[in-house]
C-alpha cells in the first residue's frame, strides 16, 4: 500500500481482532494433536523498516504453540506490505479474507471516529463437524480415486522435531484488467465456469514442461459454505474446503475448451452426487500418519475466486495482494508432495497465478500465459 499508515491505529485495530476473533490467541500442541486455550499476552504488531517489495521472514518467529495469528508490517518512505499471517489448521483462505478484511474495518473504524464496537466470536467448527451436522456420512468413493499414485504411500516422518520456518513466495503471473476481462469474457461465451478455463490452462502448461506417461491427475479444493443445505459463515469453519480430484490425458492438439468443460462438469457432477460433500470423511486415508493412499506427484489447483475490495480511510492505496507461506509446523508434515502448486485468486480485477515448485516456476508461469493467451486470442475486450 502507498500513504501514511497508522502504525498507533492500526497496532490497536489487530489487538480488536484479536478479542473478536480469540481462534488467533489459541495454541497447538504437538503431540498429541490439541487446540488449546489462549494463555498470556497475545502478540503484538511487529514493525520493521526496509523495502516492502522484498517479503522476507518476519523479525520474530511465528510459535503455534503460543498463537495462531500475527500480524508483521514493514513500511519505508510512503509505502508499506501488511501481511497477516494464520496457521492453517484453524483457517482457510475464505476465513484468512474475511480476518484480513475485519482488520482493516476496525482499522479505518478507529482512524475516522476513534473508537470500535468488538464482539467475540465462537471458535470455528472444523469441517468435519459441519459436514456430520448436515447428516452427511462417509461413501464409498473419496472423489479422490483417480489421482491415487500407484505406489505405496511414504513412511511418516521419524520424529516431531519441527524444521526452521522457511517463507515460500510463489512466482507469480498477473494479467491485466482487459486480459483478465477477455479471460472472463471467453469463459462466458463459451458456457464454461471460470475456474475450469484456468484449470484446463494450468493442466495444458504442465503437460508441456513436465510430459506424463499417462494421464495428468490434479486435486483441488471447493469451498463447501454454501453447499451442506444450510450457509456456514465465512469464519464459521476453520478449513471448509472439501477435495476434488480431476485426471486426463493431456494432448495439446486437442481442443483446450473441450478439456475445461470436462472439468467443469466432473466438478458439477461431484457435488450434485454429494461426492466432494464428504470427501473430508476420507482425509485420514490420503493425510497423516495412518494415511493409506498417496497423491504424491499430483497438480495441486487453490482457486480462491475474486478478492473484494478492502475498507480503509482516506489518504491509503492498497496496490496489491498476494498470498504468501510460512512453514511453521510444531511437527514435520505427513502430506503428500505435490509436482507443482498453482494460487489462482482475483484482486482489483487482475487475474493472479502463483506457482509453487515445478521445476522452474518462471518458466511455468510462462507457459501458463501463453496457454491463456491463446484461449482469448481474437476476443474482444468487453
Amino acid at each position: 500500500m502507498s500513504g501514511a499508515v497508522n502504525i498507533r491505529v492500526l497496532r490497536r485495530a489487530f489487538a480488536d481482532l484479536q478479542a473478536s476473533y480469540p481462534i488467533l490467541r489459541c495454541r497447538i500442541a504437538a503431540d498429541p494433536a490439541l487446540l488449546l486455550a489462549p494463555r498470556g499476552r497475545a502478540p503484538r504488531l511487529w514493525l520493521a523498516t526496509g523495502d516492502p517489495a522484498v517479503v522476507s521472514l518476519p523479525r520474530r518467529a511465528l510459535r503455534p504453540d503460543r498463537a495462531l495469528g500475527y500480524l508483521d508490517v514493514v513500511r519505508d518512505r510512503g509505502l508499506a506490505r501488511v501481511t497477516l499471517y494464520v496457521h492453517h489448521a484453524v483457517a482457510d483462505a475464505g476465513h484468512c479474507l474475511a480476518l484480513f478484511a475485519r482488520l482493516w474495518e476496525l482499522y479505518t473504524e478507529r482512524a475516522e471516529y476513534g473508537r470500535v464496537t468488538v464482539l467475540e466470536h465462537p471458535l470455528p467448527l472444523p469441517l468435519e463437524q459441519h459436514v456430520l451436522d448436515s447428516g452427511l456420512s462417509r461413501a464409498g468413493v473419496s472423489g479422490l480415486e483417480n489421482v491415487i499414485a500407484p505406489a505405496p504411500p511414504p513412511p511418516p516422518p521419524a520424529g516431531h522435531t519441527p524444521g526452521p520456518q522457511a517463507l515460500a513466495r510463489p512466482y507469480r503471473l498477473v494479467l491485466d484488467q482487459a486480459a483478465t476481462a477477455r479471460l472472463t469474457g471467453f469463459a462466458r461465451a463459451h458456457g464454461v465456469s471460470m475456474n475450469g478455463v484456468v484449470t484446463a490452462a494450468l493442466l495444458r502448461a504442465f503437460a508441456e514442461l513436465a510430459p506424463a506417461r499417462g494421464p495428468v491427475g490434479c486435486v483441488y479444493p471447493v469451498d463447501l459454505r454454501s453447499r451442506l443445505g444450510r450457509r456456514v459463515d465465512a469464519v464459521g469453519g476453520t478449513n471448509m474446503a472439501g477435495l476434488t480430484g480431476f485426471a486426463a490425458g493431456i494432448d495439446r492438439a486437442d481442443d483446450p475448451i473441450e478439456l475445461a468443460q470436462r472439468v467443469s462438469s466432473t466438478l458439477q457432477h461431484d457435488l450434485a452426487e454429494g461426492i466432494v460433500q464428504q470427501s473430508v470423511l476420507h482425509f485420514p486415508d490420503f493425510y497423516g500418519d495412518r494415511r493409506v493412499h498417496s497423491l504424491a506427484g499430483h497438480v495441486a489447483i487453490t482457486n480462491t475466486g475474486a478478492v473484494r475490495p478492502f475498507t480503509v480511510p482516506a489518504g491509503l492505496h492498497l496496490t496489491d495482494y498476494e498470498i504468501v507461506y510460512l512453514s511453521a509446523h510444531p511437527r514435520p508434515s505427513a502430506g503428500a508432495s505435490a509436482a507443482v502448486t498453482f494460487l489462482v485468486y482475483t484482486y482489483a480485477g487482475r487475474l493472479s497465478v502463483g506457482v509453487l515448485g515445478g521445476g522452474d516456476p518462471e518458466r511455468m508461469a510462462a507457459a501458463v500465459r501463453a496457454e491463456l493467451d491463446l484461449l482469448v486470442e481474437g476476443v474482444p475486450v468487453a
